[in-house]
């Protein structure tokens, strides 16, 4: 009878601790977060970045894959599309001769929302020869520009000079000054606002990206991803403190109270600095977590996940994730409506998905077509890849793959030149190849999967062949044939 007893008693007693345990895991997972996805907006889009300008209207910059600003409202309508080309003599360059185009990366909206400043990754067309890149670095690269545009008509009001490759940029609190992060040229540019002019550069070491400044507009904090490393400049006197450097690939920083968040892309996490004393913690939050957001409102911070798909909701309370949202491929730019009741986030891949705090609402897609020229009539809209790899890409990273079957529905005739999973790398290979002097597409085999960095074929099949070998010849890459089926689609 005793054994019996004893026997309940051990019952009993694991499956309390059962129980126990299993709400502990339970309480130590991210919970169910309020957001649900409420629309994703396509179109001929290749998003870096987005931004509110402070007043609901949402710019998203899409680098030189399509040379375009595209801007929608918080009723996901697009309201305009900025093209990336000037006339830099008319803004006073008068060196620079005819049409040259930028390629928008990031862009800040100052305080009262008039306008929004935007970044070009480098500049193309007369007098730009040598433009910069992810792995270039040094002083020999064209410098690139900044634009201003008015937020009430949608046009460039001034260019700017600064360095090689910006990429980031901020304004301070007191509006006075621009501070703009230049990859290649490893510094910061500093910016009056007053005469809209760069009047100082600070060298911080290789590829500087993200910027953060104080609320007293003392200091700007940047992040140097090339160097592992955040540095402090004083913003009157120019000096530079490296107030931290035990970290990995630092992108993106953000600031509330007394301090200084970093998603730091190469360690999965993102670290919470005490300005005050400098102690440090991190937390795990992610496969390549690029650009943040911080809800003065939700007392959160919101982080897209690069290589997950996915946004991190960060507690600031506690410094916990409390949420996740699964997005589509490759996350890498996120910004919050006026209220934080919107998230809106930037795919690289060719879309941008909208969440909102609305209980039960369905998720929907909606596509929205830009506006029209006559040199876009017939474009598709980009198609959506999912990423069957699950690296970060490299602008030499080409894939080639066995020639596909051929269909029996046959469309335009293509060289290609590269074939990947993922839709980036194409575009990267593309970017590269442009620069060479050669017309490439983008082409997408939706059968197999791949999209394909390829040169239209011209003629018959000899004509063809002497075209591969002079691209060959030019690039030392060898291409083969293929015949686009009809289904296929171009973006």
């Amino acid at each position: 009878m005793l054994i019996f007893h004893k026997k309940i008693y051990w019952i009993k007693t694991g499956f309390l601790l059962y129980i126990l345990l299993c709400s502990i895991f339970a309480f130590a997972q991210p919970t169910k977060p309020d957001y649900k996805l409420v629309k994703t907006i396509t179109g001929k889009l290749s998003p870096k970045s987005i931004s509110n300008n402070g007043r609901n209207l949402f710019f998203a910059q899409n680098m030189m894959y399509n040379h375009t600003v595209t801007v929608y409202d918080s009723a996901f309508n697009l309201v305009s599309t900025i093209d990336d080309n000037v006339k830099p003599a008319e803004f006073g360059f008068k060196k620079i001769e005819g049409t040259v185009n930028g390629a928008p990366v990031e862009s800040v909206a100052t305080k009262d929302g008039k306008y929004m400043w935007v970044s070009n990754y480098n500049m193309s067309g007369s007098g730009f020869s040598n433009p910069g890149c992810d792995t270039c670095y040094g002083s020999s690269y064209d410098e690139s520009f900044v634009y201003k545009i008015n937020t009430r008509n949608y046009k460039i009001e001034n260019i700017v000079k600064v360095g090689s490759v910006p990429k980031f940029l901020n304004i301070t609190p007191d509006q006075k000054k621009l501070i703009v992060s230049n990859w290649s040229g490893g510094n910061v540019s500093i910016v009056d606002l007053e005469t809209e002019k760069e009047v100082k550069r600070v060298y911080v070491g290789p590829a500087p990206r993200g910027i953060a400044c104080d609320t007293a507009s003392m200091y700007a904090y940047v992040a140097v991803m090339g160097c592992n490393k955040i540095v402090k400049i004083d913003l009157n006197t120019y000096e530079t403190t490296t107030i931290a450097s035990c970290i990995r690939n630092p992108r993106h920083l953000c600031i509330a109270k007394n301090y200084l968040y970093a998603s730091l892309n190469g360690e999965q996490s993102v670290c919470r600095i005490n300005l005050l004393d400098m102690s440090m913690k991190k937390i795990v939050i992610g496969k390549a977590p690029r650009s943040m957001v911080l809800s003065s409102v939700k007392n959160k911070l919101f982080v897209d996940c690069y290589e997950d798909a996915q946004i991190a909701i960060v507690d600031l309370a506690d410094f916990k994730v409390e949420g996740i949202l699964k997005t589509n491929t490759y996350p890498i730019g996120i910004c919050l409506s006026n209220d934080s009741k919107q998230i809106w986030v930037s795919c690289y891949t060719g879309s941008i998905q909208v969440f909102a705090e609305e209980n039960g609402e369905k998720a929907e897609s909606l596509a929205i077509a830009p506006e029209k020229k006559k040199s876009d009539v017939g474009i598709l809209p980009p198609l959506n890849i999912i990423a069957t790899q699950s690296y970060a890409p490299k602008m030499d990273s080409v894939v080639v793959v066995q020639k596909p079957a051929e269909s029996k529905e046959k469309g335009q005739s293509y060289i290609v030149l590269g074939s990947f999973s993922v839709k980036e790398n194409a575009l990267m290979l593309k970017s590269k190849l442009v620069k060479k002097g050669i017309d490439v597409e983008i082409v997408n085999n939706i059968e197999k999967g791949y999209v394909y960095c390829a040169c239209k074929a011209k003629g018959d099949k000899e004509e063809s062949e002497k075209l591969k070998s002079h691209i060959e010849s030019l690039t030392g890459i060898k291409g083969w044939l293929y015949q686009l089926p009809i289904s296929d689609i171009r973006g």
